[in-house]
This record gives structure tokens, C-alpha cells and sequence, in this order.
């Protein structure tokens, strides 16, 4: 019974002890394509652990007899990381190499022994390869190993868990209340995962109220990371304390601290937008730079976020540019695509140096990677100037086979087909009947997108690539797709047509909020004489190419689509509209209309009435070419 009390709770202070040791060394939340290189970069600058260790072993049995040899705990807590690594990379198994070997039961009374007197730093790491090479909680080793733990942790606790296990909780609440704020959160790092007693969620709470009322004490800025990772566990109050103090403390941080809290806000997606102000104006101020990766991570943190600050992307893009050659994994150009493409973010030395690094490294490149920059450069409608060379490399290595998700492939030739790149296999690939009937198995959220991405290649296909001989949709089957708007962009297009109401009063001069068969939104549809005047839209419009008008345009009369943009219309760095955008516009132009664009930058809605409804007479008469 002893040994099983002393067991459950040394585990609780030998883990978080533990956790402490991490928290020293860890670095800032990773995207997924930092991980990706992180094991590698490690195996490739790490020796083997036999190695490391000054150990020259070939067999399970030599490691175990270097390890009992002259009774050294050191020479032990060696051969378990031996073992471990060996178990980790397959090179033996643990049920019938280690555990069955006639003197692994001398190896952990060894352990057993020494561990009271041990370094606990090293007690902490041999538990963990113990629970790494598969023994049990209850194995007597580890309850030994925890117990040392334990007995460093809380010294005054051995005599009350003898009499009483409420005494034992009683002192634990006690301690937990003396310790500093580094051991409080590793503590919490690891009881936040093992609540399954009265006891842990005891412990957990009275550590939880502890650190908030030492809020005080937080200075480090793994401290502020750890905190905000746990952000779910502690009061408003509380982090509101802490937005002051990172805001407070920001300043006399290093960009890799302020990066790393910028990114734990990012992985927990917690946008509290004055510390993300804060630490991104300190960070656009840093004059050192940060490698590729962690940079990669910043991109990621602010798309999660959506919290794209123009002059901190400034910094990161002026910081990458002339480190791109240097980058050796693929997946990191990969994660800085995809940024860039879910962003917006139009940054065109970038695109440029990441595309002619993609084109030497082509053949390194994951499929993903090559995906993530076509549609990119779509996304922002962005040709680099190595177009002719770098398409046929990368175009060649995507096809069906290669991509096997219906819904990648969509967007794959989506894409071709908005920077103009698309072939006629590559057309009638999506828009044969085959694959549309397989789009209309995937989930529901994603069968609009699908749809009106199916309508924009269809629309290419009629009006942009004249030698095009493959199947077309059948419109009438795509009726239901509605192009939805933002509260914002509801509320400018209403705006404009409120104001255009004045002189072009509807239906019969104007048509609005037209879902056109092209998978285009068009905000207003009119139609004027020679001279700039309205003439009734109604008798000339053709649904867009898909019907003949009633009757035949006047002589010098133009019939016009209005699109009213708002700030997600375009590409962050610039004002260049997004590739959607601008294919909506090429559409529009090529079955005979005129483009009237209202971009928010321009129409001020706070505006007088006059000033608005001048403005946008004069939009329409210059688009005529009447004034």
C-alpha cells in the first residue's frame, strides 16, 4: 500500500519536475512543416546514443553489463538510454531482448538502489525511458524512481503519506503553494492531462489558483508561453493580467521571445489583438533575423490567427528573401506557400526567389509543396518571371495519378486555369461527367466551393480556350449554388446600390445580386446609350452568354457589369485583385460587357449622398468613355 501511495503521488511531482527540465529548452510551437524537418535536422547532428555515451556496444548483453559493472548509477541511467533508443529505432525488442535477459532484473535493483541518491535531472530521464520501454506504472523500479522524486520535490511529505494519505494531500496543497512559478506550470503542463482522481484535480485546481495569485512573478517569456497554451484552464481576469504583462514585458524581449509567443498564441488560436499588436510591432522593429523556419512559424501563427499585420509581413518578407537559397528541406517552402496563398499576401521577391527555388529543386519537392504553388500564384494572381521554365517541370509531375483526393485535383486545375495555364486534359479532366459525379460524394460545407470552382473552369473552357473540343456542365444542374458575402461586403454593396437607386432605379435600369452561370458574382447589372444615359437593362441582358437578349443593344449603347470590392477582394501587399477576381473581370469583359469597379479604398460610406452619387455617375460615364 506504501509503495503504491508513494508511487501515484511521486508521479505527479517526478513528471512535473520533469516538465520543468523541458520547459528550459523548448522552443516555439512548430507548423507543420517545421516538424517535419525538426526529427531529421536532430538524427542528422545528434551521434548514436552508444556513441554519445562513450559506450561501444554491439548486443543487448553488453550494454547490460556496462551498466551494472561497479555498481554506478551513471553508468546504468546509461544503459537504459541505450536500450531505449535501440527499442525506439527497432534495432531490438523489449519483450524478448531486454525484458527476458537474465540480468535486466540486476539493472533495475541497481537503479532501485541508487536512485534516493541520484541527480534527479537523471532519475527524471531514466523514468521516462522506463515508461518508454513499456514498464508499467506499478512496476516497483518506477514507483522507487518517482518515490526520489517525491522525497526532492516535498521532503516533509514521506512522514505524513506513512499515517495518512489525506495528510499526504493536505501537504501536497501545502507545498504546491511554496514552489516557484517555472515547477507551478510544469506542473501544470502535466496534471492538465491527468485528472482522473479527486486528488490530481485537487492539485490542479489549487495550482491554478496559485499561479493567478502570483501573477505578479511572471516574467520569462516561457512562462507567458506555457500560461497561454493553457489559456482554457485559468479565469479572464487572470489573462487579461497576462495580456498587460506580455504587452509590458515586450519590449525588453528577443525576437526568437517574442516570436515564441506570438506563435503559442497561434497554436491555441487565442487572438487577444493588443498583445498580437504589441508583439508585432516589436518584432517589426528587431534588426536580426530569424532563420526560415521560424519565420514559417510567424506566417503560420498570423494566418491562424488572421492577423495578417502588413508592416510585420514587410520585415518577414524582407528577412526571407535572400535566405531562400539556403533552405534545404521542401516542406518549408511549402509551409511559406501556403501561407501566402491562405493570406493573400502578394509579396512578389518572395514569390519570385520561391518560385526559382522550386524550379531547381523540383525533382526534392513533396507533390503538396508543388500544389501549394500553384495555387498560390493563383490565389494571387502572380506569373513569375521563370513561368516558361518552371510550369513544364512541375505541371508534368501533377496529374490524377499523382493526386489521388477529387477535391485537390479540382483545385489544382482551378487554379491552371485562373493563371491561365490549363490544357485541354486538364479541363476536360473536372468537367467530365465521371469526375462531377464523384464531387457529389464529399462533405456538404465543401459542395459550393466545388461547384462554383466547376462553373469557373466550365466558363474558361466556353470563353477562353477557343480550341477546347472536350464535355461542358450542364448549367441547369448547378442552379442551387449561391455565392455568399461577408457581413461587410453585404453591407458596401448595399451601400453602392442604395446610391445608385437615385439614378438608376430597379428592375428596370439596374439588376442586382446576380448569380451568374459562370460561378461569378456580379453586384449590378446596366446598360447605357452613347451618350452615358441609362437605357432599361431588361430588354438587352442575356443571362450572361446563356440566352439571346429581347432585343439588339442600340448603337453605342453598352451594356456594363458592376463589381463593388471590399478589402478581401485583394491580394495583402498590394492592390491587385485576387485570381478569382480577376477571372470574373476577363469573363465578363470577354461576352461583351464593360467592368465598373467600386473598390472600398474609394467609396467612402461615411460620405455625403451627393459625393457618393457623383461619384459613381462619373464611374459609369468613364467606363463609356464619356467624360
Amino acid at each position: 500500500m506504501l509503495r503504491n501511495s508513494c508511487g501515484i503521488a511521486a508521479l505527479f511531482l517526478g513528471r512535473s519536475k520533469f516538465r520543468l527540465q523541458c520547459l528550459k529548452t523548448e522552443i516555439a510551437p512548430l507548423t507543420y512543416a517545421a516538424l517535419a524537418t525538426t526529427t531529421q535536422n536532430a538524427q542528422a547532428e545528434d551521434p548514436p546514443v552508444d556513441e554519445k555515451y562513450g559506450l561501444n556496444h554491439t548486443d543487448v548483453s553488453t550494454v547490460i553489463q556496462s551498466g551494472i559493472e561497479g555498481g554506478s548509477s551513471a553508468k546504468a541511467y546509461q544503459a537504459i538510454q541505450v536500450l531505449t533508443e535501440w527499442v525506439e529505432v527497432k534495432k531490438v525488442d523489449f519483450k524478448n531482448d531486454i525484458e527476458k535477459h537474465e540480468n535486466f532484473g540486476s539493472l533495475l535493483t541497481l537503479l532501485e538502489r541508487e536512485s534516493q541518491l541520484t541527480n534527479p535531472t537523471i532519475v527524471l530521464n531514466g523514468l521516462k525511458n522506463l515508461h518508454k520501454l513499456g514498464l508499467s506504472d506499478d512496476a516497483y523500479v518506477i514507483q522507487s524512481m518517482e518515490y526520489a522524486l517525491f522525497r526532492t520535490v516535498g521532503r516533509r511529505w514521506v512522514i505524513y503519506l506513512r499515517s495518512s494519505s489525506q495528510c499526504a494531500e493536505n501537504h501536497l496543497l501545502w507545498n504546491v503553494r511554496k514552489v516557484s512559478i517555472p515547477v507551478l506550470l510544469s506542473i501544470l503542463r502535466f496534471q492538465v492531462q491527468h485528472q482522473k482522481t479527486e486528488l490530481q484535480q485537487k492539485v490542479f485546481k489549487e495550482t491554478v489558483d496559485t499561479v493567478q495569485r502570483r501573477w505578479v512573478e511572471i516574467k520569462g517569456s516561457r512562462e507567458i508561453q506555457s500560461i497561454y497554451s493553457l489559456h482554457e484552464s485559468f479565469s479572464m481576469d487572470f489573462l487579461g493580467r497576462l495580456d498587460d504583462r506580455t504587452i509590458e514585458l515586450a519590449e525588453e524581449m528577443s525576437y526568437a521571445e517574442l516570436c515564441g509567443i506570438f506563435c503559442a498564441l497561434g497554436t491555441v488560436k487565442r487572438r487577444a489583438t493588443p498583445v498580437l499588436r504589441a508583439l508585432a510591432f516589436h518584432m517589426a522593429k528587431q534588426e536580426d533575423k530569424l532563420p526560415p523556419k521560424q519565420l514559417s512559424n510567424i506566417l503560420f501563427a498570423m494566418h491562424s490567427l488572421s492577423f495578417p499585420d502588413q508592416v510585420l509581413l514587410e520585415k518577414i518578407g524582407k528577412d526571407l528573401v535572400p535566405q531562400v537559397s539556403s533552405i534545404t528541406r521542401p516542406p518549408i517552402i511549402g509551409a511559406i506557400l501556403f501561407c501566402m496563398g491562405q493570406m493573400r499576401w502578394r509579396q512578389q521577391s518572395l514569390l519570385e526567389v520561391i518560385s526559382e527555388w522550386v524550379e531547381n529543386n523540383a525533382d526534392a519537392c513533396r507533390i503538396n509543396d508543388l500544389v501549394s504553388l500553384v495555387l498560390t500564384l493563383a490565389c494571387v494572381a502572380y506569373t513569375p518571371t521563370n513561368v516558361e521554365s518552371l510550369f513544364p517541370k512541375i505541371v508534368s509531375k501533377l496529374d490524377n495519378s499523382s493526386i489521388a483526393r477529387e477535391t485537390v485535383w479540382l483545385d489544382v486545375v482551378w487554379s491552371l486555369a485562373l493563371l491561365g495555364r490549363a490544357t485541354n486534359d486538364h479541363v476536360s479532366s473536372v468537367l467530365h461527367p465521371s469526375f462531377v459525379s464523384k464531387t457529389r460524394s464529399v462533405a456538404q460545407h465543401l459542395r459550393m466551393g466545388i461547384k462554383l470552382k466547376l462553373l469557373n473552369i466550365n466558363a474558361v473552357a466556353r470563353f477562353l480556350m477557343p480550341s477546347y473540343d472536350g464535355p461542358y456542365l450542364e448549367t441547369a444542374d448547378f442552379k442551387d449554388v449561391i455565392i455568399t458575402q461577408s457581413r461587410n461586403e453585404l453591407l458596401l454593396s448595399k451601400h453602392v446600390q442604395s446610391m445608385l437607386h437615385n439614378f438608376l432605379p430597379p428592375p428596370k435600369y439596374i439588376q442586382e445580386n446576380i448569380q451568374t452561370p459562370l460561378g461569378v458574382f456580379v453586384d449590378c447589372e446596366l446598360a447605357v446609350d452613347q451618350k452615358g444615359k441609362p437605357i432599361p437593362i431588361q430588354d438587352y441582358s442575356d443571362n450572361f452568354g446563356e440566352k439571346k437578349s429581347v432585343k439588339p443593344l442600340p448603337e453605342g449603347a453598352t451594356k456594363m457589369t458592376m463589381f463593388v470590392w471590399d478589402y478581401k477582394d485583394y491580394t495583402i501587399g498590394s492592390q491587385e485583385l485576387t485570381g478569382v477576381n480577376q477571372l470574373a473581370v476577363q469573363l465578363m469583359e470577354k461576352i461583351g460587357y464593360k467592368i465598373v469597379q467600386v473598390p472600398y479604398f474609394e467609396y467612402n460610406m461615411r460620405g455625403k449622398t451627393i459625393k457618393n452619387i457623383q461619384y459613381l455617375e462619373n464611374k459609369i460615364k468613364a467606363v463609356a468613355g464619356v467624360l
